[in-house]
């Protein structure tokens, strides 16, 4: 049993927990390596898997947009499935929901060490169900880095007791620096906003920055502020972003 009873304690009233070792590591660095590929040269995928970068900034040594987001890569090949649908992920999330779980979504994130705006391709505090809607308590979203992660190297922070009493705050809308969007036939690069919780309102001396090694898995609901570390190492870094829900919840 990964999920012991003092995760699932600290899940509950903190709105998180760390459950090392859930992804065996060579599982993980498979990922990685195809990841590298798909950056390389984007496959036949529809267009909607791909956020990119802003092609006048950033594209690939070979030409074209690069990813910052894949999209639902577990509906495309193997080697995303085999750790979007990993027995240790599902058992876990079933023990932390409480019942039968279905898959909802999933992500991978890439962060360039290439990008030199000051950003870094951070993202700052919000919630997941701002952008999902899912009702409280019926969806748990799991982060697993594809190498070892830490402060200034992607880490995510969270804010403890955060999902307290299920409020989702409102959110103030920007654009990412590098912006992050879509190429469209006959539009070009289509830059979106992403959604934070106000920067005014957040105290980050309360937050827990969680230093993890791959394949380690960081648990937290769809109301739990999060936030990830800008990557100031140099080289490109991954993670993976699963999301489950209880099965029959709607969204």
């Amino acid at each position: 049993m990964q999920v012991t009873d003092r995760h699932l304690e600290q899940y509950r009233d903190e709105g998180y927990c760390l459950v090392e070792g859930l992804i065996p590591a060579d599982l993980m660095a498979d990922v990685w390596r195809r990841v590298e590929e798909v950056v390389a040269a984007l496959p036949a995928w529809a267009e909607r898997h791909f956020q990119v970068l802003d092609p006048e900034r950033y594209t690939a040594a070979a030409g074209g947009a690069i990813p910052a987001g894949i999209q639902r890569p577990a509906t495309q090949e193997e080697v995303f499935r085999a750790v979007a649908e990993h027995a240790n992920l599902a058992e876990a999330m079933a023990r932390l929901l409480g019942g039968p779980v279905r898959l909802f979504t999933d992500q991978v994130g890439v962060k360039y060490g290439a990008i030199v705006e000051e950003q870094g391709g951070r993202s700052y505090f919000h919630q997941d169900s701002f952008y999902w809607h899912i009702d409280p308590a019926l969806g748990c979203n799991c982060w697993i880095p594809m190498m070892d992660v830490a402060a200034d190297a992607i880490a995510l922070a969270v804010m403890p007791g955060s999902q307290r009493g299920w409020q989702l705050i409102e959110h103030e809308s920007y654009y990412d620096n590098p912006p992050m969007g879509h190429v469209k036939d006959g539009e070009g690069f289509v830059p979106f906003k992403r959604h934070r919780v106000p920067l005014a309102e957040v105290d980050y001396a309360e937050e827990v920055l969680v230093p993890m090694r791959a394949g380690d898995g960081l648990f937290f609901t769809n109301y739990t502020w999060h936030r990830s570390e800008p990557n100031r190492t140099g080289e490109s870094m991954g993670f993976y972003a699963i999301a489950y829900q209880v099965e029959g919840a709607k969204g």
